[in-house]
């Protein structure tokens, strides 16, 4: 009877993901808070694009609770402040699209250049905060061209194939190349060998597009965008399912297990003849109990889309550095030094406190794109984390 119980588990607890709108008196226990914005060179004027990823605004229609406020400083001397502003979050210039808010900032160029925005973002209500250095020395200008949906700006590193694209600027061919491949996952914090294994990537296809006119990609796979072949430059976007950032299929699901689970456990659900009764045994072994498998399914894989939603670059969120960091360990409280971003986390009722620190890497397809300075001390923590998942305790 158990058996078959756990076969509906994940159906009925995946297919209720979106998150239930918190009430005051209850908090919600999902605190990730994200932001992806594009600077558009105007002349004397720069226009900055925010697109606000709030897990606990999910199903709300206002920044409810949420601060936003910004400094400008020049790139190489960050005591000096040239312009400090709050932004008005009630403004009617603000647009919910899906789970995401999208605003804009208008403001003067600053005459000290190359500069940088330093946005503040509060979540009054949960406590987090998320503070990011926005450079204001590198706009869209790069590129004669950008990429844009009919609903509206491309923030993400991807699109769905069911999306109608548009590639806005200047009259002139845009050049596509598309790569079908498929990248490994993150390998885990502390292990410091076999990073510099790399991937062959190769052009599966090539083709033109006239800038200005509509177009819908069909393909999933990693596309790279030109107006020049010879060069460089060039705009990396991924094609994705109608459904990503969630995942339906069973293949995804227990493909993105990989950080909980052994080679071998996998191999198992893969190799049954029935892979999602397999995959809810597997839960329910983690879980112990019903009640609690449907806990931890829900939880893991609302941690999965999340990081699909935030962390997508050449590849899927999930197998990112930083996807992986946060399907673990959940939401951090975030920093910004220089190029880094710092995630720190207060463990075991705030015994521990960890700090993981990501470097941006120049990247062709993505400027979204960190890597995990890793460190052989994060294998006590991982670990004793990863055990935490697989008896079935970790907290929301």
């Amino acid at each position: 009877m158990k058996y078959i119980v756990c076969s509906v588990l994940l159906l009925l607890v995946y297919g209720c993901l979106p998150i239930s709108k918190p009430t005051s008196s209850v908090p919600s226990k999902v605190t990730g808070v994200n932001c992806n914005a594009k600077v558009v060179n105007k002349g004397m004027l720069l226009e900055i694009f925010l697109e606000l990823d709030i897990e606990r605004l999910y199903v709300a229609t206002t920044l409810q609770g949420v601060r936003l406020s910004y400094q400008v400083k020049p790139t190489f001397e960050s005591s000096q402040v040239l312009k400090e502003d709050s932004i008005n979050t009630t403004s009617n210039f603000v647009q919910k699209k899906g789970n995401s808010f999208y605003l804009s900032v208008g403001m003067v160029k600053p005459q000290v250049m190359p500069a940088v925005m330093v946005l503040r973002i509060e979540d009054t209500e949960t406590k987090q905060l998320l503070i990011k250095e926005i450079s204001l020395g590198k706009t869209e200008k790069t590129l004669p061209f950008t990429l844009n949906k009919t609903q509206g700006q491309v923030f993400d590193n991807f699109v769905s194939r069911q999306d109608t694209l548009r590639f806005e600027g200047d009259d002139v061919p845009v050049y596509v190349y598309r790569i079908k491949q498929n990248f490994l996952p993150a390998l885990p914090p502390m292990q410091l060998n076999n990073l510099s294994v790399s991937q062959n990537v190769s052009v599966d296809s090539f083709f033109a597009i006239n800038s200005n006119t509509n177009f819908t990609l069909a393909n999933k796979g990693l596309y790279f965008a030109q107006a020049d072949t010879s060069s460089t430059k060039g705009i990396g976007f991924n094609v994705m399912e109608a459904n990503y950032p969630r995942f339906s299929k069973v293949e995804n699901l227990v493909e993105s297990l990989i950080y909980i689970s052994t080679q071998e456990e996998l191999n198992q659900i893969n190799n049954a003849t029935n892979k999602k009764n397999a995959l809810d045994q597997y839960w329910l072994q983690q879980g112990g109990n019903e009640e609690n498998a449907k806990r931890i399914i829900k939880l893991y894989y609302q941690r999965v889309e999340y990081a699909n939603r935030a962390y997508t670059t050449y590849k899927e969120g999930w197998k990112t550095d930083m996807g992986m960091i946060y399907i673990a360990f959940g939401a951090p409280q975030i920093s910004t030094k220089g190029n880094q971003q710092l995630w720190t986390y207060e463990l075991n009722a705030g015994n521990i406190k960890v700090t993981f620190a990501f470097v941006q890497k120049a990247n062709q397809f993505s400027e979204k794109h960190y890597e995990l300075i890793r460190k052989s001390d994060y294998g006590a923590i991982w670990y004793e984390t990863i055990e935490k998942w697989r008896l079935g305790l970790v907290a929301n």
